[in-house]
């Protein structure tokens, strides 16, 4: 398996937790984890940390020199809002219960 290599100002996309599906900006390594950020929910100043296993790299990456919260929004804007976000195993089932309720097999 090749080892996960990840520069600072990477876009990736979280694969896996709650966030799966949304696009980081990388603004960090930490060890083995990366630190991102959305400029939404994680801020440049309070970023999140993620397993590399649990992303998915992509070809573009932003410049962090001079980079903004509400610069970072808007440059992943388009890449989240086009993102399917997958419902969890959780969602899932809920939305079968709901089903059935309505469809009054319950």
């Amino acid at each position: 398996m090749e080892r996960f290599i990840c520069e600072a100002g990477r876009i990736v996309c979280a694969t896996a937790g709650r966030e799966a599906g949304r696009y980081f900006i990388v603004t960090a390594l930490d060890g083995a984890e990366l630190l991102l950020a959305d400029g939404e929910h994680r801020t440049l100043l309070h970023p999140k940390r993620k397993n590399p296993a649990h992303v998915r790299k992509t070809d573009r990456t932003l410049p962090l020199e001079g980079l903004t919260d509400k610069a970072l929004r808007r440059a992943l804007a388009e890449l989240n809002a086009a993102a399917k976000r997958p419902y969890s195993k959780l969602n899932e089932s809920r939305k079968e219960v709901i089903e059935d309720v309505e469809a009054g097999c319950n």
